[in-house]
């Protein structure tokens, strides 16, 4: 979507997808575990399976829609829900721990972001995402910036007003 001449906005709602910290060998249950269809009833095994699955969807779409975009605008900002680097994963004003960063981040997401950005020193990346509800910024690149947001269940918040030139 074009937001001005140079600018456009892109995104994908993304998942953890349990590749970073832990990985598999965490015993964190998120609520979303219990209450989400696709993933009540499955195992830990069964359900990291889920995670990476979702995970690699998601990098394999956004590793076409990105150069794609990049090819019309200079500058893309990118929405997605879950933070894309462990540097991004914000939780009480740290980054959050390797027991809690796989079901907190996208790996595969970020990693597919990364790769993209790096042959593209000209253009700019700003990802802005949440699901950790706590606020941070990541500088990954020099031209690729995360901003995660805020929020309490209930209680979204506008975490700041954007400027397109």
């Amino acid at each position: 979507m074009e937001l001005s001449p140079t600018t456009g906005l892109i995104g994908h709602d993304s998942w953890a997808d349990g590749r970073l910290g832990n990985g598999s060998a965490s015993r964190v249950v998120l609520n979303d575990y219990l209450l989400i269809d696709e993933f009540i009833g499955l195992s830990r095994e069964e359900r990291f399976r889920k995670l990476n699955s979702l995970g690699d969807e998601a990098a394999e779409f956004i590793r076409h829609l990105l150069p794609k975009a990049l090819t019309r605008f200079q500058n893309i900002i990118l929405l997605t829900h879950v933070p894309p680097f462990k540097e991004s994963c914000w939780h009480r004003g740290m980054v959050s721990d390797d027991e809690y960063l796989p079901h907190f981040s996208c790996k595969s997401f970020g990693d597919a972001l990364a790769d993209t950005m790096k042959h593209r020193p000209e253009s700019h990346l700003t990802v802005l995402c949440g699901h950790t509800h706590s606020k941070g910024e990541a500088t990954i690149l020099p031209n690729l910036h995360v901003k995660t947001g805020e929020a309490e269940y209930s209680y979204p918040r506008v975490q700041e007003v954007i400027e397109i030139e």
